[in-house]
């Protein structure tokens, strides 16, 4: 049976999901983004609201978009995959790789709320503090994570969907990803994001919650007894080299170790050096930021842990089943590579609808990253680029007709890259480990940036440059030395990826402060606490916009912004969003928080639980068990609390605009 016959579902599903639910998506959020104008006054052509939601997102629905953003097409399906290359353990430690990044962006956000109140991007502080060549050098990397964090998902959820409908054309499947999004986007901006993030969310969950619930009570698992008895048969036959005793179901495995390191670097690229995420942390309310970060930092295992170990689990002891899509012979190192592994598993087990909802899923998935790309480099070329070197007066107008352009642009060009790597023969996996060289180097001292008053102009562009050199030479030289050839192949080994990615995330950190400390220097906070970024509507002088840590109270507020003074709820949302306003001491109260909290979240997730399961032993029964059920049950707490409580923080909202609807109904009739 060749690789070419395997075939889960047809065609039509895979352009149903691509056209019809992206059509769907696109017209609801279209339409929702129209009775928000017209009823809760957000005006999307407004500049502040496009990109940064008008900096008055609460607390959960941050957590929900930030929840969202971080649920990428590969964690879905890969987790399952390098728990059939590694064992069980692996799932845990795409968990850890997932988590402490967002936990350090919890740190990084309130810093720069506290520093820099008015910017809409990492740049614009880089450039305030240091000037045009070092904002220069940070624009690039920029620019270098968006292309790798927006090709990267597209090539993942591409071949997964074509492969499961039907062999469905990879370009066709790539193309069509971004079509939807760019329509939504464009027309609502940031908040139309979070919303549609929130909805995405919300169905991911679900979904979830119904596969990993199927596969474990199905017959062919058998409950938790039943996979623990067929993952403890099948480690008697199967070796997986470098884990104890050949074990699947070990805490002691070094290929999952690896994995999981390769993973956290890169993944610190891909959330602080991706602007996506500094915008989010930008249009929540001061109040709102650390919490929403820390809680979707604490959860987001619920993605990984459960699915990878059941499904993934499962996929050792299907894979000899005639149920399983290729038996009578075993996945290919490229099926695995690609992540087929939990497609396989759910036809094997639940048939067709189960692969249909996977399919679902990972479109939800990717296009959840794919808005929050295109809203991110429409605001670096906006702000960063239009208005910083080519018309530095511009306004409100100017400058979101650069922002929908540029969303529109940057998604056809991502599509066209993903479809140039996916012909040259670059799969998922190979991606994975090669994304930290470009993407890491940046990484500490763009937190330096903020969080730093000793770090100095030579250390903040000289460090990424070297890191980014020595990571390249370090990851061709140590294939070279394992493999004796440099190759794709070769490149695509664990033990290069983990130096070369060790390197670019480390080196740049190191360096910077021995340069830091040899010419030091002393940053005025000042500087950046007294700029004004705010954009003003065409015609607005800037002598209204505040000073960073000044509130207004809602008295003046309700003067300043024009709204229906008929509607009594929308003013108790404007002095709701004045309460998130922070003084300097509950800032730095909210520093301390989310600096013990990042360091204790990498400790957990690093060192505590994690190496004291790496010595020789087999998991028991018990602790199997209590395992997967734990990774459940925090599943199931993560549907309540990402899902589902956003509907009630934002039952107000939601309220004034069904009355507003029933109101202009009522009025239609009477006519």
């Amino acid at each position: 049976m060749s690789e070419e016959s395997v075939h889960l579902l047809g065609q039509g599903a895979g352009y149903g999901v691509l056209v019809g639910v992206g059509a769907a998506f696109a017209v609801g959020m279209i339409l929702t983004t129209k009775l928000l104008q017209k009823y809760l006054h957000e005006d999307a052509n407004s500049t502040e609201t496009f990109s940064v939601a008008n900096r008055s997102v609460g607390t959960f629905l941050s957590a929900s978009a930030v929840y969202s953003s971080w649920s990428w097409s590969s964690e879905l399906i890969l987790s399952a995959s390098q728990v059939y290359n590694y064992g069980v353990q692996a799932a845990y430690y795409y968990g850890a790789g997932i988590s402490v990044q967002i936990a350090v962006m919890a740190m990084v956000g309130i810093h720069a709320k506290k520093k820099v109140p008015t910017a809409h991007t990492s740049l614009e502080i880089v450039e305030a503090r240091y000037g045009k060549i070092a904002h220069i050098l940070y624009l690039i990397l920029a620019i270098i994570c968006n292309i790798a964090s927006g090709s990267a998902m597209i090539l993942a959820a591409a071949g997964a969907i074509s492969i499961i409908s039907g062999n469905l054309h990879i370009v066709a499947s790539t193309m069509l990803i971004p079509f939807g999004v760019m329509l939504y986007t464009v027309v609502g901006g940031l908040k139309a994001t979070f919303l549609t993030d929130f909805i995405h969310t919300t169905i991911l969950l679900i979904v979830l919650c119904y596969l990993n619930t199927a596969v474990l009570t199905s017959e062919k698992v058998g409950g938790l007894e039943g996979l623990y008895t067929k993952l403890l048969e099948v480690s008697a036959t199967k070796h997986i080299e470098g884990n104890f005793d050949g074990s699947v179901i070990t805490g002691k495995s070094k290929g999952s170790v690896i994995f999981g390191l390769i993973l956290t670097c890169g993944n610190f690229g891909l959330t602080v050096l991706d602007s996506s995420f500094w915008q989010k942390t930008f249009s929540a309310t001061p109040r709102a930021t650390v919490p929403s970060y820390l809680l979707t930092a604490v959860l987001i295992f619920s993605n990984v842990w459960p699915m990878g170990t059941i499904a993934g689990g499962a996929s050792h002891f299907l894979e000899s089943d005639p149920s399983f899509p290729t038996y009578p012979r075993k996945m290919t190192k490229t099926e695995v590579a690609s992540g087929y592994v939990l497609p396989y598993v759910l036809k094997a087990v639940l048939g067709k609808g189960a692969v249909g909802a996977l399919l679902l899923i990972i479109y939800l998935a990717v296009t959840s990253t794919i808005s929050a790309q295109l809203i991110s480099v429409s605001s670096i070329l906006s702000f960063d680029v239009y208005k910083k070197y080519i018309n530095p007066n511009a306004q409100n107008k100017s400058l979101i007709r650069i922002s929908h352009v540029t969303c529109i642009l940057f998604g056809v060009f991502i599509a066209g890259f993903s479809v140039m790597l996916h012909y040259v023969g670059i799969n998922m996996t190979w991606y994975s480990y090669f994304k930290p060289m470009v993407i890491c180097p940046g990484v500490i001292p763009l937190i330096l940036t903020v969080s730093w008053d000793k770090q100095t102009f030579w250390a903040a562009t000289i460090s990424p440059v070297v890191g980014i050199a020595a990571s390249l030479v370090v990851w061709i030289t140590t294939a070279h030395h394992f493999y004796g050839e440099v190759t794709i192949l070769s490149l695509g080994g664990q033990l290069p990826a983990l130096y070369g990615s060790l390197t670019a995330l480390l080196l740049p950190g190191v360096l910077s402060v021995i340069i830091s400390l040899v010419y030091p220097e002393k940053f005025n906070w000042e500087q950046l606490q007294n700029l004004d970024l705010l954009v003003k509507n065409d015609g607005e002088v800037n002598s209204t916009s505040l000073t960073p840590n000044e509130t207004i109270t809602p008295e003046e507020k309700k003067e300043n912004v024009k709204v229906d003074t008929n509607i009594e709820q929308a003013s108790e949302e404007l002095e709701t969003q004045d309460s998130g306003q922070l003084s300097v001491k509950e800032l730095d109260f909210w520093i301390k928080i989310s600096t013990g909290a990042a360091i204790f979240i990498l400790l957990v997730t690093w060192v505590i639980w994690p190496m004291s399961l790496y010595r020789d032993w087999v998991f028991s029964a018990s602790y199997f068990k209590g395992y997967v059920t734990v990774g459940m049950i925090w599943l199931y707490v993560t549907l309540i609390l990402i899902g589902l409580v956003p509907f009630y923080t934002g039952r107000h909202s939601m309220a004034i605009v069904f009355k507003g609807i029933y109101n202009d109904y009522i009025k239609r009739n009477k006519k």
